[in-house]
């Protein structure tokens, strides 16, 4: 879908990105990580061509970004940024219509757009559409410019920090409809964080930089298991690192599921709950809470459908 090949920027004496070749996949979630000025943000604004690279290819879809008009390549590029950057003074219709509108779409095909996108992010359209930015939350403004950046049904999202103004709940909150809404559209996206546990909460691949190079590209297992040395490993950490293995990994990777029979006899030693969707280290957490050896996992409607326990757990947080 996406391939960097060779990139680099340099602004005066600084190589602020040195020769960075990566690829991502269609329908990929693809985190970009690292400290400030390590290059992850002049990295995105290079594949919308809002920086031009001093050397190197970006392809999508095998094409050359360069081949393009940069107007039209930002057509189909969604961006969101940390800020929004949602017009002030045009309605919440008007600012998701934008780029539709630009393309030449019929009005009837933009309403119905809109629409269904705030209905997506669970936006009631009857109460937002005529609303302006001013009028919304902060998260509620998130969800706006994510749609915005979603309504002419680009091949590639790429987002700037887009959660790093927003407080701690919101931000969760914000992180799973994004996952959802990934997943619901098999969309592709490049996001930048210097939040290692948003990286590993929400990433298929993470890409570790520092001082404008790429150091690792793996899955967060992956990364976390086996950083390579270095910048990489002070990164990932050294005790929580089993923590943060346990938070990549729901409760329905590891339970071991109930027979149909062991589903409807009622469990002769109450455990306590958790649902399947739940991760690791909240089961770790409930187990050590309740001081318990086992929870029954149920399903969202509350049907217990497996069990986990201690000794289950401890084995995923191991070091391999």
């Amino acid at each position: 879908m996406i391939e960097v090949k060779a990139l680099s920027k340099q602004f005066g004496a600084q190589m602020a990105v040195n020769n960075l070749s990566l690829k991502v996949d269609r329908g990929q979630f693809c985190m970009l990580v690292g400290t400030s000025g390590c290059g992850k943000s002049t990295t995105l604004r290079m594949i919308n061509r809002l920086i031009e690279p001093s050397g190197g290819q970006i392809l999508i879809n095998n094409q050359d970004v360069t081949s393009l008009p940069p107007e039209q390549l930002r057509r189909r590029i969604g961006y969101v940024i940390q800020g929004v950057g949602l017009f002030p003074h045009r309605s919440i219709h008007q600012n998701i219509a934008t780029v539709p509108r630009l393309l030449g779409w019929k009005k009837a095909d933009i309403d119905a757009r809109v629409t269904e996108l705030l209905t997506l992010f669970k936006l009631d359209a009857a109460t937002f559409a005529g609303k302006y930015p001013h009028q919304l939350s902060g998260g509620e403004q998130q969800r706006v410019g994510v749609a915005r950046a979603l309504a002419a049904r680009p091949e590639l999202l790429l987002m700037d920090e887009p959660f790093g103004a927003l407080d701690p709940l919101t931000r969760e909150l914000l992180q799973d409809e994004l996952l959802r809404v990934q997943k619901l559209l098999g969309i592709t996206i490049i996001m930048v964080t210097h939040d290692l546990e948003e990286a590993m909460k929400m990433a298929d691949v993470i890409a570790v930089m520092d001082k404008g190079e790429l150091l690792q590209l793996d899955t967060p297992e992956t990364l976390l298991r086996h950083p390579r040395e270095g910048f990489v490993q002070s990164l990932v950490g050294g005790m929580d690192r089993s923590l943060h293995l346990l938070a990549i990994k729901p409760v329905s990777q590891v339970m071991t599921p109930l027979s149909l029979q062991q589903q409807q006899q009622p469990s002769p030693s109450p455990a306590p709950t958790i649902e399947a969707n739940a991760n690791l280290r909240d089961a770790m957490a409930l187990l050590i809470w309740e001081q318990a050896e086992q929870l029954q996992v149920v399903d969202a409607d509350g049907t217990p459908i497996g069990r986990v326990t201690m000794h289950d757990l401890l084995q995923q947080g191991a070091r391999a």
